[in-house]
């Protein structure tokens, strides 16, 4: 397949910058583009198809994890040899470029299936980077929350949130944040986008009694866990990686049924040469200006 535009996900910032994954490896499971040649015994995809490629969860052959950009070459290069159980056809109302976008959006109708969040909830989410934005949006089309709060330290991506529709968001300042749950009421579920200790600990502190905590974000290695409150509270605390196919085609209709604008959440598109510098600004020290970053690959 030739891979037209990969996202940058913030499982490929991680690997950059803990070596997560065995090299050498391409990473980019973010990916759309065309049909250029196929196998044998092909029977989904046909030359000059318009195709996402997404992996599909718990996909093992041959008793061997597969995943594009994670356990085998993806998406950052001109060419990827996709498995055909990867190839999502592109309806023709959703261009190459805002096809990237379909895999965040799988993992949003992922992890709302998985937490069981109804209608009408308080919920907050932690992180408001592409993946948390992504999870505020999809809320907000399927869930009609009580209220939606978005905890995120970098201005630019709270004014995001605002903007697509988040009923506050704040700086990860337990003062600002208290003093709104006081006033409309403890959050039924918590979505932790971000997943590192001081997060999880912020939504144990947060979920009221009896609710959802729906960890999302990948951290490495081990951390300190308050495990009483956890009974004290009766948490529910929930994990998710990935989506199967149900997902992914549940995330493609949104697209189609032009639910969704990529343009909230594509901020800039470089090309490939220029991948490593990309891949850079998102660790760079300062206020982040920026929600998710495409790379073209012709």
């Amino acid at each position: 397949m030739k891979s037209h535009y990969c996202g940058i996900c913030g499982s490929d910032i991680t690997n950059f910058k803990y070596k997560m994954y065995q090299v050498p490896l391409i990473m980019g499971h973010e990916l759309a583009g065309e049909v250029v040649e196929i196998g044998t015994n092909i029977t989904k995809a046909k030359i000059g198809d318009r195709v996402a490629c997404i992996n599909v969860s718990q996909d093992v052959s041959g008793g061997q994890l597969r995943g594009l950009g994670i356990f085998q070459d993806g998406g950052f290069a001109e060419y990827v040899k996709v498995p055909q159980k990867f190839l999502f056809p592109i309806p023709k109302n959703i261009s190459i470029r805002d096809a990237a976008m379909i895999e965040s959006f799988a993992n949003a109708t992922r992890a709302m299936k998985l937490s069981k969040v109804e209608e009408n909830q308080n919920i907050v989410i932690i992180g408001g980077g592409n993946l948390g934005l992504t999870f505020l949006k999809l809320l907000l089309i399927e869930k009609n929350p009580n209220y939606t709060v978005v905890v995120e330290p970098h201005e630019f991506l709270r004014e995001k949130a605002k903007k697509i529709g988040a009923t506050d968001a704040f700086p990860p300042s337990k003062v600002k944040i208290k003093k709104f749950i006081k006033k409309n009421g403890e959050p039924t579920f918590v979505f932790d986008c971000v997943g590192i200790e001081k997060t999880l600990i912020m939504a144990v502190e947060l979920i009221k009694r009896g609710g959802t905590i729906l960890l999302e974000g990948i951290q490495k290695g081990s951390i300190l866990f308050p495990m009483f409150m956890i009974n004290s509270k009766e948490i529910n605390l929930k994990g998710c990686l990935g989506h199967d196919e149900q997902d992914i085609l549940e995330a493609i209709d949104l697209f189609a049924k032009g639910k969704v604008d990529a343009n909230e959440f594509i901020s800039e598109i470089v090309s490939l040469k220029d991948i490593q510098k990309a891949f850079e600004k998102y660790l760079e020290p300062g206020e982040r200006k920026f929600v998710k970053i495409i790379v073209k690959n012709f």
